[in-house]
């Protein structure tokens, strides 16, 4: 008997506006369950831990729109642009340091044939293996650490950028 196929119900598009609202408010409700969650297990620590970052990316793109908005300031997008620059920069040498990884795994890899055993034979394949887990572990890791550094340091410069705006515009 095949297995009833379920239709999808269609999903209603949202106005920007209320998607923004809506991470706007997601923001103002994460302490509670990121502190709840701290004594949870690995795998529901990283789905709070992914939803924060989540979360703290909506709020960053609500307050860029809402700072260009009010305060159009060609200095704020030259900002903009060299922060982006230099994250591009940090994943241009993250691509390379991958690239030579592999490179490395790829020359390992001829040697095989010059071995004349199956043990060693073996041995290499499974020190390709961990040579290759290795370098999937450090790229990862390096990307991960990039966004979030590069998350809080942009949410610190945008409340910076926001308080300044705010100052400007009572003054």
């Amino acid at each position: 008997m095949l297995p009833q196929t379920i239709t999808p119900k269609p999903v209603r598009p949202v106005p920007f506006a209320a998607l923004m609202q809506t991470a706007l408010s997601a923001t103002e409700h994460v302490p509670a369950p990121v502190a709840a969650a701290a004594t949870v297990g690995a795998p529901l620590r990283r789905t709070v831990l992914v939803s924060e970052l989540a979360t703290r990316s909506a709020a960053n793109a609500v307050g860029t729109a809402q700072l260009l908005a009010a305060n159009p300031d060609s200095r704020i997008i030259d900002e903009l642009c060299e922060m982006q620059g230099a994250f591009a920069k940090q994943l241009w040498k993250i691509d390379q340091d991958w690239r030579a990884g592999l490179m490395r795994i790829y020359e390992g890899s001829l040697s095989l044939r010059r071995a004349n055993t199956v043990s060693k034979v073996v041995e290499q394949d499974f020190n390709l293996i961990g040579q290759y887990g290795d370098l999937v572990t450090n790229c990862m890791t390096s990307v991960a650490t990039l966004v979030e550094n590069t998350n809080v340091g942009y949410s610190y410069w945008l409340a910076k950028k926001i308080e300044a705006a705010k100052a400007a515009a009572a003054a």
